[in-house]
């Protein structure tokens, strides 16, 4: 394998992936951990495999991120810790939806690696000032915070039955949602979302490998 060759690699809670170039002299494996410099900031990754000119051509508008190093255990330890740091930033935050009585159910969550950004995502069923939640989850948990909004697609959330609906990623609350996912219990919802996520990461993937 061609060790300034650069790979392809998954990463997030949402399945993502992109094309990251070894800043060192480095050979990489299928399924090998490794720190790598996203758009959104340090973040373990997962290798999936050597690009060859085929990805190019197929994912023109990749932007080709850095790949720092393999992960270690203290990478991993790390990432552990991140994920804790996750599960609380959920939990204080489905406390502060029900205090400001926000139209919002949120699913999950991650910490990058780096411990700066967290990125929280959830679904939406009305257009809402989501400002006050951000800053006072930010300010408590000494993180910036982006909301990702899973039913941001013009297509809507995807469910034979949703409407369409406008939205995005967002950290100062202009998005909006999916307008008649509101119908839908919370349980229900976070069920769904967590199937059309795992199916939205297995259709990544497959192609590509």
């Amino acid at each position: 394998m061609n060790e300034t060759h650069d790979y392809l690699l998954s990463y997030g809670r949402a399945g993502d992936f992109g094309r990251f170039y070894p800043v060192t002299s480095l050979t990489c494996r299928r399924g090998d951990r490794a720190v790598i410099r996203t758009p959104r900031g340090l973040e373990l990754g997962t290798v999936l495999c050597s690009t060859t000119p085929g990805h190019a051509q197929h994912l023109p508008n990749t932007s080709v991120g850095q790949l720092l190093r393999l992960a270690n255990r203290d990478d991993e330890a790390t990432a552990e810790r991140r994920r804790a740091e996750a599960g609380l930033l959920v939990n204080d935050g489905r406390e502060s939806v029900a205090a400001l009585d926000l139209p919002l159910e949120l699913l999950d969550a991650e910490v990058l690696l780096d411990g700066e950004r967290g990125v929280v995502y959830h679904v939406r069923w009305a257009d809402c000032d989501v400002r006050p939640f951000v800053s006072g989850l930010s300010r408590r948990h000494d993180i910036q915070i982006e909301l990702y909004d899973l039913s941001r697609a013009d297509e809507g959330c995807g469910r034979p039955d949703c409407g369409r609906g406008k939205g995005g990623c967002d950290s100062c609350g202009s998005g909006g949602g999916c307008s008649t996912c509101g119908s839908h219990g919370a349980s229900e919802l976070q069920a769904y979302f967590a199937g059309l996520r795992e199916q939205m990461i297995a259709s990544k993937r497959t192609p590509l490998l």
